[in-house]
């Protein structure tokens, strides 16, 4: 049974391990905490792109050792124990970056969003109807579907009594 050491290495080493199939080998490769770089050589360019599409590794070279390293075009770094985030490349530059989405009205005196009244606290029965409706409005198969979502959404607004509450949820007084 391949044992897997407990150490990430560095350095000019070749484990060998003797595997009947090749997804016994991918299963060895992947049974390890560290995942940064990985190498499969085969005389079939398909088989070792099918076996390293299913290696955990940040890097895969196909019939080279260093590829991934030596273009530093490409993103360099780890999976698992062996690290997040990458240097190098686009996605390395990105990793030194702190985004931050930030949501604000532009012309809050033409136009400001709002909770609806029907989902702030405390939710109204009729928020289910409501949040249903809005997404058969934006998603629905057909115009009818989308149509049917208008008048449902004026329902939940203007009579909200006459909705069949799926959404209510029934409890017991204590």
């Amino acid at each position: 049974t391949p044992c897997t050491p407990p150490l990430q290495v560095f350095g000019p080493i070749l484990p060998v391990y003797k595997v009947k199939t090749d997804q016994e080998a991918v299963a060895v490769a992947n049974d390890c905490a560290f995942g940064l770089g990985s190498s499969v050589f085969s005389n079939n360019q398909g088989r070792a792109r099918a076996i390293g599409d299913q290696l955990e590794a940040g890097m895969t070279s196909l019939n080279d050792f260093a590829a991934t390293y030596m273009s530093q075009a490409l993103p360099f770094g780890g999976v698992k124990d062996s690290g997040f985030d990458r240097f190098a490349g686009i996605e390395g530059l990105r990793g030194c970056c702190y985004v931050k989405s930030v949501c604000e009205d532009r012309v809050p005196w033409l136009m400001k969003t709002n909770i609806p009244p029907l989902l702030q606290y405390p939710v109204n029965a009729a928020a289910f109807d409501f949040v249903s409706a809005l997404c058969k409005l934006f998603y629905g198969f057909s115009l009818a579907d989308r149509l049917g979502a208008l008048v449902t959404m004026a329902q939940c607004f203007l009579f909200p009594s006459s909705l069949k509450k799926k959404g209510a949820v029934k409890t017991k007084a204590a």
